[in-house]
């Protein structure tokens, strides 16, 4: 099944000037503009010692924490942004991905 979405772009995951620790983005479905939020954390992040079964634990300090919650700002106004674009018809048509499930 192939259905139609806009993303916004990555982005990257620093803290400071240090090399970056992941990413996040964003995409919206089409026609319903269901929306889902992709966040990547780099493996070195990962703590071996998981504190939940079944849950992947990574160890952030305060930075790292803060620049995530900073790109997922970013992530949801760009969204939000695109989508008010789409509804209103004001993206052009290379604005769009068409994608296979």
């Amino acid at each position: 099944m192939r259905r139609k979405s806009i993303n916004t772009t990555t982005y990257l995951l620093s803290k400071g000037d240090e090399k970056h620790f992941g990413g996040i983005k964003g995409d919206a479905y089409l026609p319903a503009y269901d929306t889902e939020i992709k966040l990547f954390i780099f493996n070195r992040k990962v703590d071996d010692a998981s504190d939940i079964e079944n849950a992947q634990t990574f160890k952030l300090d305060l930075a790292e924490l803060e620049a995530i919650s900073k790109g997922t700002q970013f992530v949801e106004n760009s969204l939000q942004t695109l989508i008010a674009l789409s509804k209103r018809d004001q993206l052009k048509e290379d604005a769009y991905f068409i994608e296979e499930e």
